[in-house]
């Protein structure tokens, strides 16, 4: 297997695990299909107050280095097309989760900004 190959399927692997983590928490959500240049994130998810979340979904390997910043505005982007997409007054709620190697999905490390958590 090619290692670019390798890596969509990590990453294909964890973005399906995520969804049924929140599927079992009783939460609705799906996986979204890529769409190029315009992606809207990988995951999308109704969490318990009814706000729209959509998940960047990283699953790095052992050699590759976690760019916080980077994925983050990624995140942020893919929210945007999302909302743009589907004619949202409100972008959803842009999340990072980021795999924890060799652990479970519940330990999966979950980001964003101090500025834009909702307080």
């Amino acid at each position: 297997m090619t290692t670019r190959k390798s890596h969509k399927q990590r990453g294909a692997t964890f973005e399906t695990q995520l969804r049924d983590w929140f599927r079992e928490m009783g939460l609705k959500a799906e996986r979204l299909a890529r769409t190029g240049k315009e992606d809207e994130g990988d995951v999308y998810v109704e969490n318990i107050a009814n706000c729209p979340i959509i998940i960047e979904a990283k699953a790095p390997g052992a050699s590759n280095r976690i760019d916080l910043s980077g994925w983050l505005k990624e995140a942020h982007t893919e929210a945007s097309n999302y909302a743009k997409h589907r004619n949202l007054e409100r972008v959803p709620f842009p999340l990072l989760v980021i795999k924890a190697r060799g652990k479970s999905i519940e330990e999966a490390y979950v980001v964003t900004r101090l500025k834009d958590y909702p307080w």
